[in-house]
């Protein structure tokens, strides 16, 4: 996150827009994997959970490079939220499997 927030400031070529969104993706995929290794989860679902969010991340941050600056019909955009959410609704499920199966 700090990287991220230096790079920002020292290169001109990355726009404060980029900048902000990776930091939300920095903040969401953390969280995601903080959650994972603090919930009752099945080990293969720990390990194989950290490692999808972990290679996720690093797409989605990417993505946030190289997404249009604007709000407006940006596909990065989408395709990042929609990730993000994709990530949250496995953890539930896994987290459910993995209580059902106690």
């Amino acid at each position: 996150m700090v990287a991220n927030l230096l790079f920002g400031s020292m290169i001109s070529s990355y726009p404060t827009f980029n900048m902000l969104l990776n930091c939300g993706v920095i903040i969401a995929n953390t969280v995601l994997l903080y959650v994972v290794g603090q919930i009752a989860l099945k080990d293969g679902f720990k390990i194989s959970l950290s490692f999808i969010f972990s290679v996720m991340g690093f797409i989605i941050f990417i993505l946030g490079l190289f997404a249009p600056q604007r709000y407006e019909d940006n596909l990065a955009l989408m395709a990042i939220l929609l990730i993000v959410v994709f990530e949250a609704i496995v953890l539930t499920i896994t987290y459910i499997v993995s209580k059902k199966t106690n």
